[in-house]
């Protein structure tokens, strides 16, 4: 083996190849980005050469295949029935006529492409009566030649610009697998953008190459061939060989015998075992050596997903955290309470009863006060506790789901600001409101916060010296209420603690006289941070739907490090091989 075989194959070379193939088809593109069918196109491609490549290191003998590619009605099929010597492709200079692609070999060198070494994706047929335009393009025709030079097999690719897709497809495909290009293209058509982007392609991966120039006038020849070789120059393709083939007459599909003499007998020397040789190493070297950058170029589309996927979840996480943000202003600063409950608790606080009998009791009036406060919650009293507690539950749960629900379209409308966001939207079916359900849960959480807030209360009154311990079967009804709807309708000021003036003196009067002025700021904060924890659980659930729809999307880190991995692989084992 040469230094030159070497440089290729290595024996990591092969298990490199395998393990980056693999990792490459499991790279998964699931955002609905306007780059998606590129970058999935891109990672099957990837995939697809990484096969020929390892394909072509386990035969380096193995027959040349030469693909013949290029423009419509630049004669690639002619010149393929003119190789062996009867009408086997039809031909037409002014339409697409390649819909079907066919291989031709030499009989002794059928095996080689009759299995899945190489185009394992396209089904095999075998004959070689004319192709008819409209055949399938999803299947290769094998055709046996002993015109064709054993060691030596040419493909007829549909046209790199055909108005189908399927068959550019396709063409691209076979030009992929090919060990040399042989590119087709005319007089009139050799400068246009479509052809020279394909030349340009095959040099940047060092692909073998080999150019004919078809449908000169004998006039032009000089004066085209010298535009066209300036071209090619321009485009760093000055060494690549270029034939010529004149206006002539065409018959039975076929090129007259002395025409295209030049490239018929270059084309017959490739099937020498040292020609095909080099001619495949020089492609392979160029493809392994175009691997990183294509590896590379999947990772950055990766890299560019999660970039998208993780703004998509900022703006969840934007617009639940600002709604924890407003549902906290809204506790510092007081909830809308109706007007009437707030001045019929008032009056109750603040007529004198409680908070005067709360004053008074020491002395004689202790046992008076104890047993006239221990049924302060008896009758009108009880059911205007309750009416609060009712009051604050249905406001605090009210404006839990309307916080919910802008939260919700908050997230729908920024994210239908981007196709991919748009697209999860729709595909996900995520509406923009609170989730069915949710003021269930608040109510039910309002309601165990209540709850906690008397256990506090109690909690705080327990430890209170005498005076507060001969009221303290007022605490759990009166107290609990007090801070319940001083909280709810006058708010919290932030720095103090406390409880606010307008609406709740009267209650701050009450709660301070009943639990003391510490435990009293103590409590507040506490019931405080507790109605938060429990909105937060809340959000946390509301957000869920929007998270779950991202998760599905959203690129697997791993996937981006196993390429990385793979591909470093793949790198050492050919440098391995010096």
């Amino acid at each position: 083996m040469t230094s030159t075989d070497a440089s290729v194959a290595t024996a990591g070379l092969p298990q490199a190849l395998e393990e980056l193939r693999a990792a490459v088809a499991r790279t998964t593109f699931a955002l609905d980005h306007p780059a998606r069918a590129e970058r999935v196109a891109a990672r099957d491609r990837l995939a697809r050469d990484l096969d020929g490549h390892a394909a072509r290191l386990r035969d380096l003998d193995a027959p040349l295949l030469v693909v013949a590619g290029g423009v419509t009605g630049a004669g690639k099929s002619t010149f393929v029935n003119t190789l062996v010597g009867k009408e086997l492709l039809a031909t037409g200079p002014l339409r697409p006529t390649t819909f079907a692609p066919a291989l031709v070999c030499h009989p002794g060198d059928v095996e080689w492409f009759a299995g899945d070494r190489v185009l394992p994706a396209l089904p095999r047929v075998e004959g070689d009566a004319p192709a008819a335009g409209g055949d399938s393009s999803d299947e290769l025709r094998l055709v046996r030649s002993a015109a064709i030079p054993p060691g030596l097999a040419v493909v007829d690719a549909p046209d790199v610009d055909s108005v189908s897709s399927a068959n550019r497809a396709l063409a691209d495909q076979l030009l992929d697998a090919a060990d040399l290009w042989l590119w087709f293209t005319t007089a009139g058509k050799y400068a246009d953008e479509e052809s020279m982007r394909y030349l340009r392609r095959a040099r940047a991966r060092r692909t073998a190459l080999a150019v004919v120039l078809t449908q000169v006038h004998d006039a032009d020849v000089a004066e085209v061939t010298a535009d066209f070789r300036g071209k090619l120059a321009a485009e760093g393709l000055d060494a690549v060989r270029l034939f010529t083939v004149p206006v002539t007459t065409i018959s039975h599909g076929r090129l007259p015998g002395t025409v295209a003499t030049e490239l018929r007998g270059w084309l017959a020397s490739l099937g020498d075992a040292a020609a095909r040789r080099a001619h495949r190493l020089q492609t392979l070297r160029g493809a392994l050596d175009a691997v990183p950058g294509e590896v590379g170029t999947l990772i950055e589309a990766l890299d560019d997903e999660a970039r998208l996927t993780a703004a998509l979840a900022g703006d969840v996480d934007a617009a639940y955290d600002d709604a924890r943000r407003q549902f906290a202003a809204a506790l510092d600063e007081g909830l809308p309470l109706r007007q009437e409950v707030v001045a019929r608790w008032d009056r109750f606080v603040g007529a004198g009863r409680a908070l005067k009998l709360t004053e008074a009791a020491t002395g004689q009036a202790r046992a008076w006060v104890k047993s006239l406060l221990a049924n302060v919650g008896v009758g009108e009293e009880q059911r205007l506790e309750r009416q609060v507690r009712v009051e604050v539950a249905d406001t605090v749960a009210g404006l839990i789901g309307q916080l919910a629900d802008l939260a919700a379209a908050e997230v729908v409308a920024r994210w239908a600001a981007t196709p991919a966001g748009r697209r999860l939207v729709a595909d996900a079916g995520v509406a923009p409101r609170r989730s069915d359900g949710l003021d269930d849960r608040a109510e039910t959480a309002v309601r165990d916060w209540q709850r906690h807030v008397a256990d506090l209360v109690a909690s705080a009154g327990a430890s209170r010296r005498l005076q507060a311990r001969v009221v303290s079967s007022v605490v759990s009804v009166a107290a609990t209420s007090a801070i319940l709807l001083a909280m709810a309708s006058a708010g919290i000021t932030g720095a103090e603690v406390g409880i606010a003036a307008a609406a709740g003196a009267a209650n701050q009067g009450l709660l301070v006289k009943l639990l003391g002025e510490a435990n009293l700021r103590a409590l507040v904060a506490e019931a405080r941070q507790d109605l938060l924890a429990r909105f937060a659980d809340l959000a946390t659930e509301e957000r869920a739907r929007f998270t779950a729809a991202l998760a599905d999307v959203t690129p697997d880190p791993d996937e981006a490090a196993a390429l990385e991995a793979a591909c470093d692989r793949l790198v050492a084992a050919r440098s391995a091989g010096g």
